[in-house]
């Protein structure tokens, strides 16, 4: 049996309501992931960040200060 635990974060991109224009900072919700073994829990951190301020490939905000829409 694989009891193996994983947790990752990710921006939801699909909330984003419409098109924006280039210039918009656009804020997305911050969703966790819990992997144990086949079981998978998925929740909300309450958070939103800009897309410009996620670093995709580490899972992570990219900077230290609190700087949340």
């Amino acid at each position: 049996m694989n009891n193996e635990l994983r947790v990752s974060f990710y921006l939801k991109r699909e909330s984003r309501l419409g098109k924006s224009n280039a210039g918009e900072n656009v804020a997305y919700p911050i969703i966790g992931k819990i992997i144990i073994g086949n079981s998978i829990a998925q929740f909300s951190s309450k958070l939103k960040i800009e897309e410009r301020l996620w670093n995709v490939k580490s899972g992570r905000a990219i900077g230290k200060s609190r700087v949340w829409c």
